[in-house]
């Protein structure tokens, strides 16, 4: 983990960093990842798991796993939610 950590911090641009996760991850692992993480987001902006499963199609096993992390994990789910997105 502390390889994969320090690769992403010694890729500078952001093109850099999505060709390395391109090459890592394949197309459904990708998807995975990224709706997890908007799984965290709309359950911290208090959707429930019947919103969510329908607007992202997963299963509310997934949803419930997130909510678990949210709530028990290391907290770096909500780190992630508090970072500005710059497009």
């Amino acid at each position: 983990m502390d390889v994969f950590c320090y690769i992403l911090t010694e890729l500078k641009t952001k093109e850099e960093k999505k060709d390395f996760l391109k090459d890592l991850l394949n197309r459904q692992e990708r998807i995975m990842l990224i709706r997890r993480l908007m799984i965290a987001e709309l359950l911290s902006d208090g959707k429930n798991y019947s919103q969510i499963a329908k607007r992202l199609k997963c299963g509310k096993s997934t949803i419930a796993r997130v909510q678990r992390w949210l709530n028990f994990g290391r907290g770096g789910y909500k780190k992630a939610l508090k970072i500005e997105i710059k497009k």
